[in-house]
């Protein structure tokens, strides 16, 4: 009787243990993916900066809505622990919102020919990022 109570035991600590592994890889597979994201906006923020014409600055433009979109689905380490309905976590997901429809903004532009004046207004971009960043990295 004590040989299947100590296997009992065993085995409900090894899912314990499982279950944490998981959880943890799982929340690192999310910070990466949130990283992967903002390398993929900044990358693209240079690129569409650097664009010389239409198509190259609305594939960068795109790839940025992309990622911008995607970071929504996670949310950054420094707001793990709070509820999704959290003001934190609003405040996020409002920036991200921010940066998707500057981003559209910026496309219509370009979408109309007007380069130059979408890199100037593209600006705004980088302003958006860069409030964000010190809220929420």
């Amino acid at each position: 009787m004590h040989i299947n109570g100590s296997q009992s035991m065993n085995k409900k600590i090894l899912g314990s243990i499982l279950l944490i592994g998981s959880l943890s890889v799982s929340h690192l597979a999310m910070a990466a993916s949130l990283q992967n994201n903002m390398i993929s906006i900044a990358t693209a923020y240079s690129d569409f900066s650097k664009s010389s014409n239409v198509k190259d600055a609305e594939t960068a433009l795109n790839k940025m809505k992309l990622a911008a979109i995607d970071s929504q689905k996670s949310k950054p380490s420094k707001l793990a622990n709070k509820p999704d309905n959290s003001a934190e976590v609003m405040d996020y997901h409002k920036g991200l919102d921010q940066l998707v429809a500057e981003i559209d903004k910026t496309n219509l532009l370009v979408k109309a020919g007007k380069l130059d004046q979408a890199k100037v207004e593209g600006k705004t971009l980088l302003d958006i990022r860069n409030v964000n960043h010190k809220k929420f990295k």
